[in-house]
């Protein structure tokens, strides 16, 4: 193995020590208090320039917030788990600002690296049966309906791995380097606030990544994803009047009904001839009693295309059912954000660099790397690419193969953590590949 493989190898049982710890404590979207701290401290230690709070998030251009309540109990729980040295970093995280970035300058002239890390959980029960390993080696998830379910401990794990070898081994870099860890990646609600705030500005490639998904087995890469897709997603809330259904229906105004038209109505847009659309209404919920005309309803809804211009063809046609299905049924309709994202494809060069680190990374399978792949499916880190390459830059996204106990978001999720070091060795060449001195 060589000097790159080496360094990967030796942190082997510090990376798992720190998915370990991770996932013992997951925290959802913006409530990430606690390992924003964590990740801040140990950062810090390292040498990384921290930036937090509005410093990295754009407090109004934020989707898909909790309530104040739940912020406030994320924030006395994250103070239960940290240290003195890690709490001192809470008080810029005001409102739920969570997330941060890590930056090191080596003085010497040279690009301007970054790399991603999401760092949110997922709204998931995680498995208490024996055989769950996290639950049967005792780093199971320390609360009820939250779990680390994709794997975005692991991808921390790695960050902090990455951050630490490029920090010791400096005299080897030039240029720049920034870590962007990002908080409410799912439900694709972190990027466009991180973005807004200016945590992209200088970056001339960054690099992104996954563990899992179509890279599914141990020494597996997939080293370009392309069509990561658009992605709008929108409650609608619906008001109507409630009246007797027997003694005086006419006086009512049925959100139930209206509610349901919309659905079935949504689901009905006609597909696009230039590329993939997606629609899915998964919540509906309406009414107060069996003899009432429903007052209210409610719809969880989300779009997706295969670029940007698709996604929004799909979500006009939504908010012309709604506007056209609450005049007909004579209700008030309200649609709230509460994510979205960008279409992106990874940069042909950035796709080369990966696949020709995969071939020299001993921890990768000569028979196992697939070039290039289509996603099918939304990341939140698209929004960053497609805002680095309208600008020039480059951006490209990876896949780290790994063995799974279960499918992602599955409360039985896990995978083999022999896959961070590989994780570690790809990116650390993508670095000297990018930033490496010549000697």
């Amino acid at each position: 193995m060589d000097k790159i493989a080496n360094l990967a190898l030796s942190l082997k049982d510090e990376l798992i020590k720190d998915r370990r710890y991770f996932h013992s404590h997951p925290e959802t979207g913006w409530f990430t208090f606690f390992t924003t701290a964590v990740l801040a401290k140990r950062l810090s230690d390292l040498g990384y320039e921290i930036s937090l709070g509005d410093k990295v998030v754009k407090a109004d251009a934020r989707l898909g917030l909790g309530s104040k309540e739940q912020c406030e109990k994320a924030i006395e729980r994250a103070k239960k788990l940290l240290s003195p040295e890690e709490a001192k970093y809470l008080p810029y995280m005001k409102d739920g600002l969570t997330g941060l970035t890590a930056f090191i300058d080596t003085k010497r002239p040279g690009k301007f690296t970054a790399f991603r890390f999401d760092i949110d959980s997922v709204d998931v029960t995680e498995s208490a049966e024996a055989a769950h390993r996290p639950c049967k080696e005792g780093f199971g998830s320390d609360i009820a309906g939250i779990t680390h379910a994709c794997g975005h401990d692991g991808h921390m794990a790695m960050g902090l791995a990455l951050a630490k070898l490029i920090a010791k081994n400096l005299d080897d870099f030039n240029g720049k380097f920034k870590f962007i860890f990002q908080t409410a990646e799912e439900g694709t609600r972190g990027a466009v606030a991180m973005e807004a705030a200016g945590v992209l500005e200088g970056i001339e490639y960054l690099l992104g990544g996954h563990i899992g998904f179509q890279a599914e087995t141990n020494g597996g890469i997939v080293c370009g994803t392309n069509k990561l897709l658009a992605t709008s997603k929108f409650d609608v809330h619906i008001t109507g009047r409630s009246a007797h259904a027997a003694g005086a229906p006419q006086e009512g105004a049925n959100a139930l009904l209206a509610a349901a038209q919309m659905a079935l109505n949504m689901h009905g847009i006609t597909r696009h001839a230039k590329g993939v659309t997606r629609i899915n209404v998964g919540v509906l919920r309406a009414g107060e009693g069996r003899n009432v005309i429903a007052p209210n309803g409610y719809l969880a809804c989300e779009t997706r295309g295969e670029d940007t211009n698709l996604n929004e063809f799909m979500y006009k046609k939504c908010m012309d059912i709604v506007k056209g299905v609450s005049e007909i049924y004579g209700v008030d309709s309200k649609v709230v954000m509460t994510g979205g994202t960008s279409g992106a494809n990874s940069d042909k060069e950035v796709t080369e660099i990966f696949y020709e680190a995969a071939k020299q990374s001993p921890f990768i399978d000569d028979d196992k790397i697939v070039k290039e792949l289509d996603f099918g499916a939304c990341e939140d880190f698209a929004h960053f690419m497609r805002a680095l390459q309208d600008r020039g830059a480059k951006s490209g996204y990876m896949m780290i193969g790994t063995n799974l106990k279960a499918g992602h978001h599955n409360s039985k999720f896990d995978f083999d953590e022999e896959c961070l070091v590989a994780g570690v060795d790809i990116y650390l060449r993508v670095a000297y590949k990018l930033n490496g001195a010549k000697k």
